[in-house]
């Protein structure tokens, strides 16, 4: 069953809880339809997503890492930016006969994800080995680093919840299915569905960050860079611990200010580390230096297939926007390197579509299938399968 459907039943079984609205059988047939496309493009992804494509730049076939494992790279480019030959295959299946996905991809080199046969996640990381079950059901992506891992329940009323060494504890008492949130520095982030952001230290209860009005849109402890769509000067980055505007910039280039109604409101996706803010809109990923936000343009990545659920938030000021309006891709950043991740639109090329970029050399890398940067550490597509290696 659908993720979808399955977040209805849990809802709509209890007639006491909530009154459907007028218009949500369009909603769940247009969810459910999004839903199985995607699960199409899935499969497609994992038969074809072993091609490296490098504009411009060969492609070799070596023998790398641990065991006879085979690594797409570029001759004169990605083994030049992550340590391939002690890179890590990662195990393809799960004990529940479902093929592993990993999700996230953690500060200190951890892998949370699901198989498509379940909602239960599974644990890997630099150490390899086989996959660790967390025994626990997610119903959204998961979040992971600094020894601690946090998801969103399976019904779509639970709460977020957070495991570390001492256990699973909630820390959130609502469930923030198509809101990003984050793990940096050994700090949850996130904000709810009415653009307040709040921060959880460990898997301590969240609380409103001081200060910050806007949706969290990146995080690199203990910096959180909030956007205020309704504010074409809205891009503020705020210390989570003290609640401290340390700097406020207009929207990013390419960014406008979108409204509810008719029009979507910010479609576009941002990440950041410690020098560099990254965002991505209009299928280009453009950069700003942290320091004097210098822009610059990198390189042009996928068109993603658009998400909208339905529904509208009204804001403590009257204003609304839309709730569950998201691109079906991600930003992430690393310590150096920048990566976007993408589901492309079926009729441009189905599947998961990813590009590096090294904003240091300027060099970018285009993959079919999945990547993730966090860290000193790159996750990518190694055939069918997923390798695991530290950036140089």
């Amino acid at each position: 069953m659908d993720d979808v459907e399955s977040r209805l039943g849990d809802v709509l079984g209890d007639p006491g809880r909530t009154v459907p609205p007028a218009d949500l059988a369009d909603r769940v047939h247009r969810g459910v339809a999004v839903r199985r496309r995607r699960r199409r493009a899935l499969a497609y992804a994992a038969a074809v997503c072993a091609v490296v494509l490098v504009v411009g730049v060969p492609v070799a076939w070596r023998q790398a890492g641990r065991g006879d494992q085979t690594v797409a790279t570029s001759v004169d480019g990605l083994e030049d930016l992550v340590d391939i030959p002690g890179s890590v295959a990662l195990q393809k299946e799960t004990k529940d006969a479902g093929e592993f996905f990993p999700e996230t991809l953690g500060e200190d080199g951890s892998v949370l994800g699901r198989s498509e046969k379940a909602k239960k996640l599974w644990e890997t990381g630099p150490e390899g080995g086989p996959l660790r079950p967390l025994n626990v059901d997610a119903g959204a992506t998961p979040v992971t680093g600094s020894g601690i891992r946090a998801w969103p329940g399976t019904n779509i009323v639970a709460p977020l919840y957070c495991q570390d060494q001492s256990g699973t504890t909630p820390v959130m008492p609502v469930n923030l299915v198509g809101t990003p949130f984050w793990v940096s520095g050994g700090t949850i982030v996130g904000s709810d569905p009415s653009l307040r952001p709040w921060a959880a230290k460990g898997c301590t209860k969240g609380a409103e960050v001081p200060g910050a009005v806007g949706q969290a849109v990146a995080f690199s402890y203990p910096d959180l860079f909030v956007a205020d769509p309704f504010d074409a000067k809205g891009l503020r980055q705020v210390n989570v611990e003290s609640g401290d505007v340390a700097a406020q910039r207009p929207l990013p280039e390419g960014v406008n200010v979108r409204r509810t109604g008719a029009d979507r409101w910010q479609l576009w996706l941002a990440a950041a580390n410690r020098d560099t803010f990254a965002w991505v809109v209009d299928g280009v990923l453009r950069t700003a230096d942290r320091a004097d936000w210098q822009v610059t343009e990198g390189p042009r990545v996928g068109q993603a297939v658009e998400f909208n659920w339905g529904g509208t938030a009204t804001l403590e000021n009257g204003r609304s926007q839309a709730m569950y309006a998201h691109l079906g891709a991600q930003l992430t950043a690393g310590n150096r390197l920048i990566v976007y991740t993408g589901l492309g639109e079926l009729d441009e090329g189905p599947g998961w579509q990813s590009v590096v970029y090294d904003p240091r050399s300027g060099q970018s890398f285009a993959f079919k299938g999945l990547a993730y940067a966090a860290g000193d550490w790159l996750l990518w597509n190694d055939g069918t399968s997923y390798r695991l290696a530290r950036v140089r």
